[in-house]
Order: structure tokens, then C-alpha cells, then sequence
């Protein structure tokens, strides 16, 4: 009978193996970490570049239309016949431009609290699509002919048109559940603000009464009026982000909701600085001067705006140490571990340029 010798590792070479098995999973470790690291780094570098373009594609086309009549003309004389038109931004024809320099938490007109410090800005201007192409006016009665049917609705704030003269109004017609033809501009309907006159004529009694001057419209256009605002607030998830605020649907604001109504656009917008191009010198409609909004003192002569957008990334510790960066002409050291970029651009009013 045969022994044979027992074959194996000893106990050293176990412990060597271990060792060296430790190395290397140390080093897969640290692969991974450093390559999740990077993969984090760059999708959030991805997502600044996006939300950045996002917000700038936003302010940029509404901005440009700052002001349109339905025409491209500056020169129309506008006839804003809401009640207390000059009190609330969104019915203020007569200014499409406002801007808020270093707002404070308790600026209340868009029904949401903005971060204290950063900049706002409301635009009005007429939709670019035609709602109703005008086949008569009846100023007398009220009442304006399309040359189809429509499907604007009682309440909604309306801009009419033809060139050489603009009105803003609300529509009164009641009977407008199916599409009809027929656009009423009366007083008395029980809508919010409604007409203070029917008469869409050039100049509004101050104070606004049912005597205003009757205008006829033979040709031209009736659009919904566009309002809207940006400014800086905390988003659902509890990060600064861009707000855009509109007009509420008229059948919101009949059932009694607020004519104003705000909504989240893009999230990781930190801060939003504005300065106003103003042709304030020789009326040659070029910028002579950029001012923050405190500083305009006729936003009529605003024919460029200049945004800059502070966004950050959305998570947290994606660098190693607080990363200082400059904004605004002040570099600051964050006490987070986030990325920071600046997005910048220049905006030309396109209708307050010939």
C-alpha cells in the first residue's frame, strides 16, 4: 500500500496571496471610485450646459418680442382701456418692459416668493399667431367681426391692431362656448379687470370711465396678449431655479384663481443679474449706456437686455474642495462642493428697433 505526501499552500503563502488579493481589489476600488467621480463630474457639466441653453433660449425669444403690437412697429399709438391697467405688470400694455433690481422675498406679483438679491423681469407683447383677422368694427356696439370663426374666450386680455393703432382689452362676450365670429369689447361683464371704456380710442380719460374715445377698426388683427415674468425661486426639490410666470387661462381666473400663475422652468439657477441697454442720448435706437433696472428712468428706451445666469449643478460634493468662482465682478468662495458656471448673452429688442 502506497502513501502519498500531502500536497498544498502553507499558511505563508495564503497570507501573501490575501495580501495581493487586497492590492488589487484596492486598486478596482479606486478605478471605480475615481471613474464614478468623472462620470459625475461630467453629467453634471452636461446638465449645466443644457439647463443654461434652456434658459437662455426662453428669456431670448420672449425678450425679443417685447413690446409686438401684431405689426413690428413701434409707432402704433396704444389705447390700454383695463380697469387699473397701470397697478398690475401683466395688463400694463403701455409698459411691456419692467425690470426688478435686487428683489426682495416679499415682491408678491408673481404669487411666489423670489430669492432676495437677484434680479426679475416681465414682458408683454402680443401672441405671434392670429386669432381673428378683422372683417368689421362696430364701435357703437362694441362688437368686432372676424373674418372666421375664433376660439378666444370671454375674459381672456386681447391687443387689437392694425398698424397705426393698438388697443388692449378684455374680451365680454358671454356667448363664446362654441366657436363664433364675434368679438365684444363691452363694459359691465362682470370680468377681471374689465374695460373701464368701449372705446378703443387714443387718450384714455384718466380716471378711465365708459366715456372713452371711440376708435373704429376697419382692418387689422386681434391676438391674446402674452405676459410673462422671470425671476429667481426655490423649486419643489428645494433648489434655486428659474420661475417663469404667465397669464392664468380665463377659465381659471373666472372661477376665481389668480390672473397670475408661476411654474418651474429650469432647476440649479442660482442667480439672475440684468442690465438694460438704453438709447438714452441721441434716439438713434443704439445702445449708449447698460444700467440695472433702478437706473432706467424710461423703459420705453430700452432697446437690448443683458442677462447673466448663475447655474449650479445639481448634486452636491461633485468637487473635492469648494470651488471659488466670479459672478456679478465679485469672485466667492462657496461652502458647498457643487460646480458653478456663468451663462451671458445679449438680447436685442427687436421692436424697439426700426
Amino acid at each position: 500500500m502506497k502513501y502519498y505526501q500531502q500536497r498544498g499552500m502553507t499558511l505563508i503563502e495564503i497570507m501573501i496571496s490575501l495580501l495581493i488579493g487586497t492590492f488589487l481589489i484596492g486598486g478596482i476600488i479606486q478605478i471605480f471610485l475615481t471613474t464614478n467621480q468623472t462620470y459625475r463630474t461630467q453629467e453634471n457639466l452636461s446638465r449645466m450646459q443644457e439647463n443654461g441653453r434652456f434658459a437662455m433660449e426662453f428669456l431670448t425669444k420672449d425678450i425679443r418680442m417685447a413690446g409686438y403690437n401684431g405689426c413690428g412697429t413701434k409707432n402704433a399709438t396704444l389705447a390700454n382701456t383695463l380697469n387699473n391697467s397701470a397697478t398690475s405688470w401683466e395688463i400694463n400694455f403701455n409698459q411691456p418692459i419692467q425690470g426688478f433690481n435686487n428683489v426682495a422675498s416679499t415682491l408678491s406679483i408673481f404669487n411666489r416668493a423670489p430669492i432676495a438679491g437677484t434680479d426679475a423681469i416681465t414682458i408683454l407683447s402680443a401672441n405671434g399667431d392670429d386669432a381673428c383677422v378683422i372683417a368689421s368694427h362696430n364701435p357703437t356696439a362694441a362688437s368686432v367681426h372676424c373674418e372666421d370663426n375664433h376660439d378666444l374666450k370671454q375674459g381672456e386680455i386681447l391687443l387689437i391692431s392694425n398698424c397705426s393703432h393698438a388697443a388692449v382689452f378684455q374680451m365680454s362676450n358671454v356667448n363664446n362656448n362654441n366657436t363664433i365670429s364675434v368679438v365684444d369689447h363691452n363694459t359691465g361683464s362682470g370680468t377681471n379687470p374689465g374695460n373701464c371704456t368701449k372705446g378703443l380710442g387714443v387718450p384714455v380719460p384718466s380716471p378711465c370711465t365708459a366715456n372713452g374715445t371711440s376708435y373704429e377698426f376697419e382692418d387689422g388683427s386681434i391676438r391674446r396678449q402674452k405676459a410673462i415674468g422671470y425671476f429667481i425661486a426655490t423649486g419643489v426639490n428645494a433648489q434655486p431655479a428659474l420661475f417663469r410666470a404667465t397669464l392664468n387661462s380665463a377659465s381659471e381666473i373666472t372661477a376665481g384663481n389668480a390672473r397670475v400663475i408661476s411654474n418651474e422652468l429650469i432647476e440649479g439657477v442660482e442667480n439672475m443679474q440684468i442690465l438694460y441697454g438704453v438709447d438714452g442720448i441721441d434716439s438713434d435706437n443704439s445702445v449708449d449706456y447698460y444700467v440695472s433696472a433702478n437706473q432706467v428712468t424710461d423703459m420705453n428706451k430700452v432697446v437690448s437686455i443683458r442677462i447673466s445666469l448663475l447655474i449650479r449643478s445639481i448634486d452636491g460634493n461633485v468637487t473635492s474642495t469648494p470651488r471659488a468662482y466670479t459672478y456679478n465682478g465679485a469672485t466667492t468662495t462657496p461652502t458647498d462642493n457643487r460646480l458653478r458656471r456663468v451663462f451671458s448673452s445679449t438680447i436685442a429688442v427687436r421692436n424697439r428697433l426700426p
